[in-house]
């Protein structure tokens, strides 16, 4: 399963990351552009038929996980 992650603090102040598989991908200006870029990276990962999740790290420390659609998972 490729997971991209995307931590809830910056990598530097206004600089937003995110990371898959030991991978690190283009930095970001917003936490919602990574989520974006993520959320597009999962989106063509699904349409090659191999299977991806989007874990996104809240304020209170806990990883959430979301689909290539956005949609919460459990």
């Amino acid at each position: 399963m490729f997971t991209l992650k995307i931590p809830y603090a910056p990598v530097h102040p206004g600089v937003w990351s995110v990371n898959a598989d030991d991978r690190d991908f283009p930095q970001f200006k917003s936490r919602v552009d990574a989520l974006r870029f993520a959320i597009r990276e999962a989106l063509k990962f699904e349409q090659d038929g191999r299977p991806a999740l989007i874990a996104v790290e809240g304020v209170d420390g806990q990883w959430r996980m979301f689909d290539h659609a956005g949609k919460g998972v459990a």
